[in-house]
């Protein structure tokens, strides 16, 4: 489930979280990325039973603010909730326009999340698409994200909705110092809140991220507190 807020004055990869992002203006149209996580941690949630990930995408960003792109990671929730369903990977694509009026940054746009596979009769698909708003500030930043479908297969679950603060200070030109916090309201289901801190470092062209994350969901393994490692680049 990927996540991606645009920041113009700072585009960063956090581990496990979201891809390089999209080009900033003045640095060509299209950028890649590639990343290596020992979990996919998606809202505090593993997506790969606390397993190693291989994530990539591609994305498009105009002069005029537009961007599109999409991205891909395995996952294996899916699977391992329902023997009877087919499903290893996660695919996204997104658009949206983002831009600065003044110190301030926004970001608006739609994300397309599919799971291609094979389902059971009757089985509550999780392709989602959410609308999301995004502003930031100084080290500062805010997204809400909003469901027009049912939330990754919770039933009745149209309307639900995800909050997140995110806080990014440079520590030295390389070593970025983040920390999240976000609220998922699922309609119809239990919400719950999720955190991270933790540290990137920029070391040769790549990104190695070392983050701690948790949520207030108990009894629930993919839920549990963990550290997360990754290694990106982008290209």
């Amino acid at each position: 489930m990927h996540a991606r807020f645009t920041s113009l004055a700072v585009s960063a990869c956090l581990a496990g979280l979201c891809s390089a992002g999209a080009a900033l203006a003045g640095e060509g149209p299209f950028s890649a990325n590639v990343s290596i996580t020992s979990d996919y941690t998606y809202r505090g949630i593993s997506q790969t039973n606390q397993r190693p990930a291989l994530q990539g995408g591609f994305d498009y960003a105009h002069d005029s603010g537009f961007y599109a792109g999409f991205w891909g990671s395995n996952v294996s929730w899916l699977s391992d909730a329902d023997p009877d369903v087919s499903n290893s990977l996660e695919l996204d694509v997104y658009a949206g326009y983002a831009g600065e009026i003044g110190p301030l940054g926004y970001d608006v746009g739609l994300l397309q999340y599919y799971y291609p596979g094979k389902y059971p009769s009757g089985f509550t698909k999780p392709h989602t698409l959410e609308g999301y708003v995004g502003l930031s500030w100084e080290f500062l930043s805010f997204k809400y994200s909003h469901a027009f479908t049912n939330l990754f297969g919770f039933e009745k679950s149209r309307g639900s909705q995800y909050y997140e603060l995110g806080f990014e200070y440079p520590l030295t030109d390389s070593l970025m110092l983040d920390a999240h916090y976000g609220y998922q309201r699922i309609r119809n289901a239990d919400s719950y809140s999720d955190w991270k801190l933790g540290v990137t470092q920029g070391l040769g062209g790549f990104d190695i991220g070392l983050h701690y994350v948790d949520t207030d969901i108990r009894h629930d393994k993919l839920a549990k507190e963990r550290i997360v490692l990754s290694v990106s680049r982008a290209f």
